[in-house]
C-alpha cells in the first residue's frame, strides 16, 4: 500500500480483490433476519465510518506553528490518539461489519438453550458475540486472504494488537451483558470523571496510560452507537429498523423461540430504551469532546425519537403487529417494509443513503438477495459457506 495523496491510500490489487472476497465471504455468514442481517451490519458500518470522519480538529490547537511534528502531536493527545492510528480505524469498520455474523435472530440466553455445545464452550458469556469473532477470524486466516492480512498488519505484534481491538469492539456490542456493562460504566467513569476523585488517583496513571484507556472506551461507544445508530437518526429511519427489530423478535415468539409476545410491552420497552440506553449514550458521544458538533446531532435525534414515540408509538405498534400479520398470513418476506418513506436505495439488502454519496463516504459491497450468491465474474470458490 502508498500513500498517493494525503487521507488516500492506494492497494495492490491482489489486496483489493482479497479485501472483496473476504467480505462476500462474511457476508454469506449473515442469516436471513428481518434485523440482524447483513443489511444492518452495512448500515452499522456506514454509522461507524460517520463518527470516525467527524471526530474533529481541535480549535485549543495552534495550526500556525511551523512545526508539523507539534501540530500532530497536540491532535493525537486530544483525540487520544485515535486520529494518528490508522490499525484502529480500520479495526472499528472490520468489527462492525463482523458483529452479527451467523446471528440466529434470538438472545443470546436462547441460543445457549438452542445450542448448548456453543454456551459452554463461551460459558454463557456473550454467547452470539464470541462465535461471530471466531468465525469471522477463521476465515481472514485462511491462506487466500494471506496479501490482505498482511497488508493490515505488518508485524506479529501489529496483528494481536489488531485481534485486541476486534474482541474488544464485537463484545462491547453486547450491551445487555450485566459484568461487562458494569466494568465499562467503571472504566468511563474512571476515564471521564476523574477529576472529582481523590488527588493520589489521578497519580497512578501515566498521560499515555490515560490516553490510552480513554481512546479504548471512546472506540467502544462509537460501535456501540453505531449498533443502536437508527434510534439517532431520522425518525423514518428510526422507525424502519424498529420494525424489522420487532418482526424478528415477533417471529422468534411465534416459532416458540422467544419467552413472550413482544408487542405487550414494546411501546414501554422502547421508552426505557431511550432513558437508560440510548440518551445516556448520545451524552458520552459529547462527552468525551472528540466529536463536535456531531454529538449535539446524535443527542438531538435521540430526544426527538423519544418524544415521537411517546405520542406515537402505542399506534406503530398495533401498525407493527397488524402488519406483521398480513405479511405472514400472505407469505411476504419479513425485514423489507412495503412503504419506502425516506429517500433511501435499497438494493440487494443494502442499505445505502443518498445523502452519503453526496458527503463522499463509500457505499457497501454489492450482495445479492439470493441467499448471498453474488452477480460478478470472480470465482466462487466459498461453497463451503452456508447460509442459512
Amino acid at each position: 500500500a502508498r500513500v498517493t495523496r494525503p487521507g488516500v491510500v492506494e492497494l495492490p490489487s491482489e489486496v483489493i480483490y482479497e479485501l472483496r472476497r473476504f467480505i462476500r465471504a462474511i457476508a454469506r455468514r449473515y442469516r436471513q433476519n428481518p434485523f440482524h442481517s447483513y443489511a444492518h451490519a452495512s448500515h452499522v458500518v456506514q454509522s461507524a465510518n460517520k463518527l470516525l470522519a467527524r471526530i474533529v480538529k481541535p480549535e485549543v490547537v495552534d495550526y500556525r506553528r511551523h512545526s508539523l511534528n507539534a501540530i500532530a502531536s497536540d491532535l493525537h493527545d486530544y483525540t487520544y490518539g485515535i486520529t494518528s492510528d490508522p490499525l484502529t480505524h480500520f479495526a472499528v469498520l472490520f468489527a462492525t461489519l463482523i458483529h452479527d455474523v451467523d446471528h440466529t435472530g434470538v438472545t443470546n440466553a436462547q441460543r445457549g438453550k438452542e445450542e448448548p455445545e456453543m454456551a459452554e464452550r463461551y460459558k454463557n458469556k456473550s454467547v452470539a458475540e464470541q462465535n461471530s469473532i471466531d468465525l469471522a477470524w477463521l476465515e481472514l486466516s485462511q491462506p487466500k486472504y494471506k496479501n490482505l492480512l498482511q497488508c493490515i498488519c505488518a508485524t506479529e505484534e501489529e496483528l494481536k494488537r489488531f485481534r485486541q481491538l476486534i474482541v474488544n469492539l464485537v463484545m462491547a456490542t453486547d450491551i445487555f451483558e450485566p459484568d461487562m456493562k458494569e466494568l465499562r460504566n467503571r472504566r468511563w467513569d474512571k476515564a471521564f470523571h476523574r477529576n472529582e476523585g481523590p488527588r493520589s488517583e489521578i497519580s497512578d496513571f501515566s498521560m499515555e496510560e490515560d490516553r490510552n484507556m480513554r481512546a479504548t472506551i471512546v472506540i467502544e461507544h462509537i460501535i456501540q452507537a453505531a449498533d443502536v445508530s437508527h434510534c439517532m437518526q431520522h425518525w423514518q429511519v428510526y422507525k424502519r429498523w424498529n420494525e424489522r427489530l420487532f418482526q424478528e423478535m415477533y417471529l422468534a415468539y411465534e416459532e416458540g423461540r422467544g419467552p413472550k409476545d413482544p408487542s405487550e410491552g414494546w411501546y414501554k420497552g422502547e421508552l426505557w430504551f431511550f432513558d437508560n440506553y440510548i440518551i445516556p449514550l448520545a451524552k458520552k458521544l459529547e462527552e468525551c469532546g472528540v466529536f463536535g458538533v456531531s454529538s449535539d446531532e446524535c443527542l438531538n435525534y435521540a430526544l426527538q425519537n423519544r418524544k415521537e414515540w411517546a405520542s406515537k408509538g402505542q399506534e406503530v405498534v398495533e401498525e407493527m403487529v397488524e402488519r406483521f400479520k398480513t405479511w405472514r398470513r400472505l407469505g411476504l418476506p419479513l425485514g423489507n417494509p412495503l412503504q419506502e418513506e425516506e429517500e433511501e436505495e435499497f438494493d440487494s439488502g443494502r442499505m445505502y443513503q443518498k445523502r452519503d454519496v453526496e458527503q463522499g463516504l463509500p457505499a457497501p459491497p454489492l450482495v445479492s438477495s439470493d441467499e448471498g450468491n453474488f452477480d460478478d465474474d470472480e470465482e466462487e470458490d466459498d461453497e463451503s459457506i452456508v447460509v442459512a
